[in-house]
């Protein structure tokens, strides 16, 4: 019998396009475990899309390294919370979780150079910020409860992109409007 040719193998993916998918099913994944933007899982996924990234581009300056390993040691906790049921009710673990390493902070840091990785926290963490207050009183983010529910608020990643396609909606009303005036 000839030799198996599958359709779609990982290996023969180019590199330009491996990885990125690499690091975005990583940052898909941690959202997918718990079905929120946010969660105990999503610092360790985020911090190993940031890991394949400082692989791949041999590119780490000592900020971005103290990321990394910030994020791998708060990712390893998340993990091991999630995996024994456990709340976690630490309000560092909460701001760097939902502030440094949710998805969106965590794609700006391996989109920019490592001598923007500040700016791109702030942006990040300002973008996350009108996430929540866009969203109130639904919370994009889940830590864990100690009765197994999600609280009756919570909003899921359903929440989250109706939400901005909402704004991207009105956006386009809005330069319509402005096309159609002058």
């Amino acid at each position: 019998m000839g030799e198996l040719i599958p359709l779609v193998v990982a290996e023969n993916l180019p590199w330009w396009l491996g990885v990125p998918l690499a690091q975005l099913l990583l940052l898909l994944g941690g959202i997918a475990i718990e079905k929120t933007y946010v969660n105990r899982v999503t610092p360790f996924t985020g911090a190993m899309a940031v890991f394949v990234h400082v692989l791949v581009s041999g590119e780490s300056s000592i900020w971005t390294g103290l990321y990394l390993d910030l994020g791998l040691v708060l990712g390893l906790f998340g993990v091991w919370a999630y995996a024994e049921n456990i709340v976690v009710n630490r309000p560092e673990f909460k701001l760097l979780a939902y502030f440094a390493y949710a998805p969106l902070t965590v794609v700006l840091v391996v989109l920019l150079p490592s001598w923007l990785l500040f700016p791109a926290l702030v942006v990040g963490a300002v973008v996350n910020f009108k996430l929540v207050e866009e969203l109130e009183p639904a919370k994009p983010y889940y830590f864990g409860h100690p009765d197994e529910e999600r609280d009756d608020g919570g909003a899921d990643m359903g929440d989250v992109i109706t939400v901005v396609k909402e704004r991207v909606r009105d956006l386009q009303e809005t330069v319509e409007a402005q096309r159609e005036a002058s």
